[in-house]
This record gives structure tokens, sequence and C-alpha cells, in this order.
């Protein structure tokens, strides 16, 4: 008998339909197994352990001020996980049991890794089997995608768990050294500040990347400039004749233009070229996002969820991957998908632009997998959307019909000046009809050596300010923050190569929904404004000459790869980070404390009658806390609940009625996924908080 271990249920329940008959251990609060006759699916909750704090090592609840920074264990400990009540979490703890107990059952010869396919997942399995003493041999599952068939296509070819051994202490090591970081620069910041001020290895930059911005916004100072222009028309089509250079001065601008105004435009060259036009490279996690931002105003945190739908329903293969390039091992696969597209006239094409292993790291490009949905039995209006640019991205690659496109280009002379106009035409549409581009084609019918008047005129106009950093600049920031316009593809992937990053495509959207629950910074319409506390820390970092910026953190970034590579140990990296700290602290410098605001009660608690505030988990989530949660009161709402299998959406409206008592309004989903609405009010069961349903909302007309 084999036992698998998968990250999720979900997952779990793909691989035991892949497998055929089974039986389900299941109990009602899902902890349990899957079994058959030749295989045992066991699951995680995604990280059923995670890293002790300061209080779990030191032994008592601490003071900061009384923390000895550095602080750095040694060895690094383990602890269940822990829930939103910040107590251990029973549904791991159980988990866990389950999973000890098949790890010992004499039937059970072989144990099957099955974490996600990256370096947290590796770990995520391997710290488990490490901590509960596994001694049976481990394979390892390593899955692109979550098909049934590449499952069971990846239950055949299975490797020895240590040829990922590298990875787990690439993984390993990226989490010991967060962990230092970000413990020791949060407390020696807050208590040099007087306030809390939480930072990390990632969000320090990403935080400076929006300060730089929006210090250049503020400080920014508008000048004045002219520039000339002349308006034209022919054959009912306007267009516009603008001289390249700026004037300061109006007085010229206006000489140039009576020069100019006393001549007439020639047209002095007509060209008109046939053109391939070729599509946008296959996706990265990046791209993806980005593309999704620019064009349909999603942002990365929404995109990113869909994504992980998408995967996890086996329709897109591994979504975490910083690659626009398939392996050119790959080639039967991709031609087994597309054999599986009807109606569309596709063809295999064994093209460089598409396959090159050299620009391949662990995941290829995201591309549909051969489990090919009708789109319309999507739920989520969003998951249709992203699968739709996935699948049509990927299709434009393999269009038999060429893009053709009719370029025509006008040069036009007044006096010594040089004008070009360009439009163009389709001619065969090819990938434009799933990915469609504008194209202009406003161009009038000139003549060679025709003339016309013109009429140039001086328009004043005034220099913007920047404006404010995107999502999409942010991640090209993120993905090569050393990137610059003479950056070749080369270079690029050799720096994607080499590890210079800042955080991960799987880490840096959590770490941004975190410093926005944290108050840092804001995002609106895609963009994000930096906000006083953002802008506090900033400062407070420069004048304790905390340079953890782009540079350094990349230098840690690239640290982790030569951990992978064998060229540099784990302890190295954490004697690293550690005389980096001690640096830090050595600075003696006095930061002006900020007196702590006076909080405002949100409500009165309905276990202990003291006041509920209205605060931020680490985790960015809201939280309405009761005050006396120093005395033991563990009573806490956030902005997101469960009831059963649906995830309640909490505002300040509702979590106010709820905590004074009184019911509340949800649309909620049965087993069988049928839509209701029903109002529902709090339960306290001991210490933890339930949800009971008071009424169903009465239906207009009904009885």
């Amino acid at each position: 008998m084999k036992l698998i271990i998968a990250e999720k249920p979900s997952l779990a329940r793909t691989i035991a339909k892949s497998l055929g008959k089974y039986q389900n251990h299941t109990e009602k609060d899902r902890t349990g197994y899957i079994e058959n006759n030749d295989y045992i699916i066991t699951w995680g909750f995604g990280h059923l352990y995670t890293l002790k704090d300061v209080n779990d090592y030191l032994g008592k609840k601490t003071l900061w001020e009384d923390i000895p920074i550095p602080f750095i264990p040694s060895p690094f400990e383990y602890k269940v996980r822990l829930n939103e009540f910040k107590e251990t979490d029973v549904l791991a703890k159980k988990q866990i049991k389950v999973i000890e107990l098949l790890l010992k059952r004499e039937d059970v010869t072989e144990v099957i890794h099955c974490g996600d396919s990256d370096r947290e997942g590796q770990i995520v399995v391997d710290i488990l089997l490490k901590l509960l003493n596994n001694k049976k041999e481990v394979k390892r599952l390593w899955l692109p995608e979550q098909t049934e068939e590449t499952i069971r296509k990846g239950l055949k070819n299975l490797k020895e768990n240590s040829f990922y051994e590298n990875l787990k202490i690439e993984g390993l090591t990226r989490s010991y050294m967060d962990w230092i970081l970000g413990i020791n620069l949060t407390v020696f910041l807050s208590l040099k500040a007087g306030e809390k001020l939480t930072v990390g290895r990632v969000l320090i930059p990403i935080l400076k990347f929006i300060y730089d911005r929006d210090m250049k916004i503020k400080n920014f100072k508008p000048e004045t400039y002219f520039e000339l222009q002349s308006k034209g028309k022919k054959d009912d089509v306007d267009f516009t004749l603008t001289v390249k250079e700026k004037y300061e001065d109006s007085e010229k601008a206006a000489e140039k233009a009576k020069t100019l105004n006393l001549s007439k435009g020639i047209v002095k060259e007509i060209e008109k070229t046939e053109k391939r036009k070729y599509p946008s490279k296959l996706f990265s996690l990046s791209k993806l996002q980005k593309f999704l931002s620019e064009k349909y105003k999603i942002n990365f945190e929404s995109s990113m969820k869909s994504i992980q739908r998408l995967y996890e329903g086996g329709y897109i293969t591994y979504p975490r991957t910083s690659t626009e390039y398939l392996a050119e091992t790959e080639k039967e696969k991709i031609q087994g998908i597309l054999s599986k597209i009807p109606d569309i006239d596709l063809e295999f094409k064994d093209s460089k632009k598409i396959f090159d292993s050299s620009k391949v790291e662990s995941h290829s490009a995201i591309t549909i997998t051969t489990k090919i949905p009708d789109i319309d039995s999507f739920s989520e209006e969003l998951d249709k959307t992203i699968y739709k640019a996935i699948f049509n991205r990927f299709i434009s690659n393999f269009l038999k019909e060429d893009t053709v496109i009719s370029e025509t280009s006008v040069k036009i002379l007044v006096t010594d000046e040089e004008f070009t106009l360009k439009g163009e035409t389709i001619i065969n549409e090819g990938f434009l009809k799933y990915e469609p581009q504008k194209i202009e084609n406003k161009l009038p019918n000139f003549t060679l050596n025709e003339e016309f008047d013109v009429n140039f005129e001086v328009l004043e106009k005034q220099t913007k300010a920047p404006n404010h950093a995107t999502e999409s600049e942010l991640e090209s920031f993120l993905e090569n923050p050393f990137r610059n316009e003479k950056t070749t593809e080369e270079e690029e992937y050799k720096a994607i190569l080499s590890g210079t990053q800042i955080g991960t495509t799987a880490t840096r959207t959590e770490i941004v929904s975190k410093a926005i629950a944290y108050n840092y910074f804001s995002r609106k319409n895609g963009s994000y404004y930096l906000e006083p506390l953002g802008e506090r820390i900033v400062d407070v970092l420069d004048k304790l000459k905390v340079n953890l910026y782009k540079d350094r953190t990349v230098e840690f970034s690239i640290f982790l790869k030569k951990v992978n590579k064998n060229e540099i140990t784990s302890q190295e990296v954490i004697e690293n980070v550690k005389k980096e700290l001690l640096e830090i602290f050595k600075t003696d410098v006095e930061i002006e404390k900020k007196a702590p605001p006076e909080k405002e009660s949100f409500s009165k608690c309905p276990v202990c009658k003291k006041d509920i505030y209205k605060g931020n988990t680490k985790s960015g989530k809201v939280s309405y806390y009761c005050s006396g949660y120093k005395d033991g009161c563990t009573f806490a709402l956030y902005n997101e609940m469960k009831h059963f299998s649906n995830v309640l959406k909490i505002n300040d409206s509702k979590a106010k009625k709820l905590i004074e008592g009184k019911e509340v309004l949800f649309k909620l989903k049965s087993s069988k996924g049928n839509e209701y609405e029903a109002y529902l009010k709090l339960k306290m069961n001991g210490k933890y908080i339930n949800f009971e349903q008071t009424r169903f909302k009465e239906k207009k007309g009904g009885n």
C-alpha cells in the first residue's frame, strides 16, 4: 500500500478520482483519508506546521523591549499552525494525528509526497514527514497540472524525494531568513519609533517603490513648454503634423511657426509594406496578471485566487512560473492539447519562440490542459474571463492562419522639417480574431509630390507629474528591479534564472494585500497611493540607515538560488543575515516617537462587556476584537468568517449588528450549490464563534 500526501484536500479528491473506486474515511470536519486497494490518499491544509514565535522559544509572553536582538533560533523549531484566534488549529492538529497513524500502518510501504510543485510545496510535506519521524521510503509526485490524466501518468514516473533535496533546503532557508529579518526588524523599528511597524524582506522594497513614486508626485513642479501643430483634412480624414522640438520660449515657437507657414507640405515618400504580425508569447504568472489588470481592471489579488481555482480544477497548468516559454520535452503534450480543440484551424508549431528549455526553470509557461471545459459551466464570471484569456493566448500561438497587416508610411516635408504619418489595414485577421489589437487606419489617400497648405499654431502645454505606481509597474519592478529600456530578453532570462527578483510570483500578491491591510498604502483603480504610516516607515528606515531596498533584497534572493545550486550553505546565508542585522543595530539615532492614538470603541463585547476595537491581523484580515484579550477574553470577529462551506463577508455595519445580537442577511449556498438568502446571528460555543440561521428571506410575492 502506498500513502499519498497531498498539500490540499482539493488535490486529494482529484487524485482519488483519477484512481477509480475508493472508500472515504473523512469526517464532517474534513479530517481523514481516502483509500482503495493500492493507495491511501490523505492531505494537509497547506502548512500544518508553522515556525515557532519568540514567546515559544523564551517560554513566556515577552515584552518587545525584553527580546534580545538579533534573535536567531538555533535550531529553528515548529508548532502546529495557529487559527484566526491565535490558538492551536484544532483541525490541523487532528489531521496531523490522522497522517501519523497512517504512516505507522504496517501495510504502508511507501510514501508519495504530493506537495505543490514549488519550493514552498516541497517543504510543506517534508517538514510534516520529519516531525512525524517518518522512516519509510519517500517518492515525489511532481505535477505540472492537476488533471486526472497527468496524475495517472505522474504516478508511473515518480522520482526519489531526495532528488528535490536542494529545493527543500532553499525553501527552508527562505523561511528562516524571512523569519529572522521580519521579527528582528519589526521589533527594532517599532521600539525606535514608539509604534508598531511591521516590516519584512519583501515588503520593504515594495513600500519604497511606492514611496519613491509618490514623493516624485508630491515634489513635482510643472514646467511650461510650447509645441507646434498643424491640423489638416483630406478625403474627410483628419491628420496632424507635430514638430518634434519643444520650445521653452513662446516667441521662438511663434517665429518657427511663421517660417513653416510660408511653405507648403510636400508628400515626399509613400511606402506600403505587408508585414506578418506575431502573437504575444505565452503567459508567465506576472505577465498574465498584468494583462488582466490592464485590459480588464482585475486586481492582482482577485486574479490570483481565480488562477489558483482554475489550476486546482485541472483547467490550466501550474501558474507560479516566471517564464513565457515551454520546455522542449513538452511538444508531444502540446500536440495532444491541440487535438482536443475542435472547430479552430490550428497547427503544431515547433518554434524557438514557443519551445526553449534554456528559458525554463522548474515550470513552463501557463497553458490550458486537455481538460477543456464548457466555459459557461464556471460559476464565477472571473474564472470565465481568465480562462478565456489563457485559452486565446494559447491558440493564438498555434493558429494556422497568419496575421498579415498592410502598413502605409507617408513622409511629408515642410521646409526642413520631416513628418511621418502611419496607418494600418488588416489583410489576414489571424490571431487578432482572438486577441484584438487597436489597428490605426486613419490616413488620407495621399499621392506622391502632392502639396497642401499648412497652418502651424503655437500650443502652450505643461509637463505632467508622473502617475501613481500601478500594479503592473510594481510587478515589473519586483520581477527584475534592474530592468531598463535596453535590457534584452536574454539578459532578462539570465536575471530570472540567477534569482534577480524581489519575492516570488507565489508570494508578492499576498504581501501587497497585507501591506494594504496594515494601512501602509491603499489601492484604487489598479494604482497605489502611499498612506502616512507607509511614509513614516520609509522615513524611519532612512534615519536608521536600514538599506534593505532593492539591491540588498535581490542579493538575498540570489543567495537562495546559490543554496539550490550547492554554491553556498543555508548556514552561510543565516550568518550573512545576522551580520546585516548587527550592522543595522549599531545605528544610534533617536527617532521622534509618536504618541499612540486614542482607540475608538467599536462596540461592547457580548462575552465580557468590555470595549470592542477594530484592527488588522498579521494575515491582513479586518478584526473586531475584545480589549479584554489580555484578561483572557477570546472574542474576535473578522471580515471573513466560515459558516459551513460559505465564507461570510462582514463589513462594519454587519459586524456591529452581529456583536449587538441582531440578525443579519447573507447570501449563502447550500451543500448542493443552490443559492439562497437567510438571516444569521452570532452564537457563542464556549470561546468560539458560530452562526445560527434564524430565518430565510421571504420571497416577494410568495406565501
